[in-house]
């Protein structure tokens, strides 16, 4: 069974487009980047060309049923065309970023969930801030370090060190690193884990885990299957309260 949900709220004459799906995991002392999702999401236009019709975007962070102003202080965390960036990020970063884009008669908005948490104790991850991805035993499975673009220089890729459960691996042949992925040629069993990539910038290591687990072939697959689809809208546009849902 397949459901396409769309949900859209206008309040206080804005679009407000709620919580993105796409959340930000960083563990304490990482930099992190948090971007904009109106400019990747939800509208046909990019932070450029909405400057140059006169929006203006600003930046929130949600405290309680409040959204607070975003003092940006350039050393911890600056605010860089469509993103803030965390230079370090601590855990009282963790929370909901709204960024709204807005004129005197326009305005648009949507929130990004950012989480950081210290490592678990010997781990050289948190638990909490894992991405996570399925295969099954014998199929091919491409594991992807998530974000690396947001550190990546213009003239080289950003070199990427893998670990399996926090530990160096001599990986068996069928494995084969390529830039910031992990190819899995044929899953086997003992694969299911804990994947780590690795890359400095600016002097800071930036850590991401993807929990792999693997399951038997054709394995039974339980409950709702949600696909969500972008829904762009052209500039300015306000259109009405809009809920659909699509069974098939």
């Amino acid at each position: 069974m397949l459901a396409v949900i769309i949900v859209l709220i206008i309040m206080d004459g804005c679009i407000d487009w709620s919580v993105d799906l796409k959340t930000y995991m960083a563990l304490a002392g990482e930099p992190v980047r948090v971007k904009c999702a109106l400019f990747y999401s939800y509208i046909r236009t990019n932070y450029s060309m909405a400057q140059s019709t006169g929006l203006r975007l600003m930046w929130y962070k949600n405290k309680g049923d409040l959204e607070e102003p975003i003092i940006f202080s350039e050393v911890r965390m600056s605010k860089e065309e469509d993103s803030i960036w965390f230079h370090s990020a601590e855990a009282q970063d963790s929370g909901f970023y709204t960024c709204v884009l807005r004129n005197s008669t326009y305005c648009m908005k949507v929130s990004m969930s950012l989480t950081v948490a210290e490592n678990e104790s010997g781990l050289c991850y948190n638990s909490r801030i894992r991405y996570l991805e399925k295969s099954e035993v014998t199929k091919r499975k491409e594991i992807s370090c998530p974000d690396m673009d947001d550190f990546k220089k213009s003239d080289q890729e950003p070199d990427v060190v893998w670990y399996k459960e926090c530990k160096p691996k001599m990986w068996r042949s069928i494995i084969i690193q390529k830039g910031n992925t992990l190819l899995i040629q044929e899953v086997q069993e003992e694969d299911g884990g804990n994947y780590t990539c690795e890359l400095k910038f600016e002097g800071k290591l930036v850590r991401r885990t993807t929990e792999l687990k693997v399951t038997e072939l054709g394995g039974r697959r339980e409950g709702l299957e949600y696909q969500f689809k972008e829904c762009f809208l052209p500039l300015p546009l306000l259109p009405l309260l809009y809920w659909k849902v699509m069974m098939a």
